[in-house]
């Protein structure tokens, strides 16, 4: 089996990956890190208004995806942002109003 040391690395090696895109948890606005060996933050129940899923704005996950028409559509930037949340737009409101 082999083994790479960055996704870049394996990218040129397999030419698998080619668009794939290394983030972490610091690409949100407010996701905390878990650590999955910590039990009592794995198993907490977190309130989904405690939590922000938004991209910053200068994140490596702004503009790196591919326009897909009827699904991509209404992007700001030179692509769409990866993710659910297009950066600088209005957030959904789901639910009653």
């Amino acid at each position: 089996m082999r083994s790479f040391k960055t996704l870049t690395d394996y990218a040129q090696a397999t030419h698998q990956d080619q668009h794939s895109v290394t983030v972490d948890y610091d690409i949100f606005v407010n996701v905390p890190r878990l650590d999955g060996k910590d039990l009592r933050a794995v198993q907490k129940l977190y309130k989904a208004e405690d939590l922000d899923f938004r991209l910053k704005p200068n994140s490596a996950a702004v503009d790196r995806g591919t326009a897909l028409p009827n699904v991509t559509d209404g992007f700001s930037g030179r692509a769409p942002d990866l993710g659910a949340l297009e950066v600088g737009q209005q957030v959904p409101h789901y639910g009653p109003r």
